[in-house]
């Protein structure tokens, strides 16, 4: 019997110490250390704003404070559009395209027009873009919900005026794409024309460049960095979103 006892001991033992060494392995295989990845709810906040609107620095002061937040499951963006620099003001981060990805999302929310400032969050709520509350309560309900899909940033390599990008998805990618963008975390701009002529405006979490594909569950893409932007401060931010509901269903963003 004493001899049965420790056969069995021994075994258990012996079992334990597999158990134990294929968990271990299971954690270092995991994650490495320079991916980023967000499994959790997320929002992402589109600002669609303007320098040269008057009513849009309320909104850019707001999406700074997410902004300062730095939560990896809170991404906040801000777009320029150009349809305001007929007023006397260029704004200089400005262009056609977020124009038209705000007009893109219009008819969802049966708008007739586009407006400034308006923020539009994971592509299925949208709102005054200071309403502060309204963007509160969005966000909460944003980050409460279980994704469908995820996504994650495995590299990221620096070419020139080019950033290398390599990605893993997971969960449901039918009909989406794969969204990414250089973001420029914080600039300050003098305006010497326009609606806000003579102030010091500051903008946050500026896409600077942006560039979509058809999402993949292992992909790269490659992503210009335009002349006037320093790498010291900003960040990559990659999402998948559906190509007929604009739902964007995984998020992730990454310092650079």
């Amino acid at each position: 019997m004493k001899r049965l006892f420790f056969i069995l001991l021994a075994f258990i033992v012996a079992t334990g110490i597999v158990i134990t060494t294929t968990s271990s392995n299971l954690k270092k295989q995991s994650i490495p250390a320079n991916t980023a990845v967000v499994t959790n709810g997320f929002a992402v906040m589109e600002l669609f704003t303007s320098q040269g609107c008057s009513s849009c620095p309320p909104a850019d002061e707001l999406l700074g404070k997410y902004a300062a937040q730095n939560k990896s499951n809170i991404i906040a963006l801000s777009f320029h559009v150009d349809y305001w620099n007929r007023l006397g003001w260029k704004d200089s981060f400005s262009t056609g395209g977020y124009s038209q990805r705000q007009r893109q999302y219009a008819p969802l929310f049966s708008n007739s027009s586009v407006y400034t400032p308006q923020v539009i969050i994971n592509g299925t709520a949208e709102m005054l873009g200071s309403d502060e509350n309204k963007i509160a309560e969005a966000v909460a309900k944003a980050t409460g919900e279980t994704p469908s899909a995820t996504i994650t940033i495995k590299s990221n390599e620096i070419a020139g005026d080019k950033i290398a990008i390599q990605y893993s998805a997971a969960g449901n990618i039918t009909n989406s794409s794969i969204l990414a963008l250089l973001v420029q975390n914080k600039a300050s701009t003098k305006i010497k024309a326009g609606e806000n002529d003579g102030a010091m405006l500051t903008s946050y979490n500026v896409v600077r460049s942006i560039v979509s594909s058809s999402a993949k569950m292992e992909g790269s893409c490659i992503l210009p960095i335009p002349l006037n932007v320093s790498l010291k401060d900003v960040s990559l931010v990659l999402f998948i979103q559906n190509v007929h509901s604009l739902k964007i269903t995984g998020a992730v963003k990454k310092m650079l």
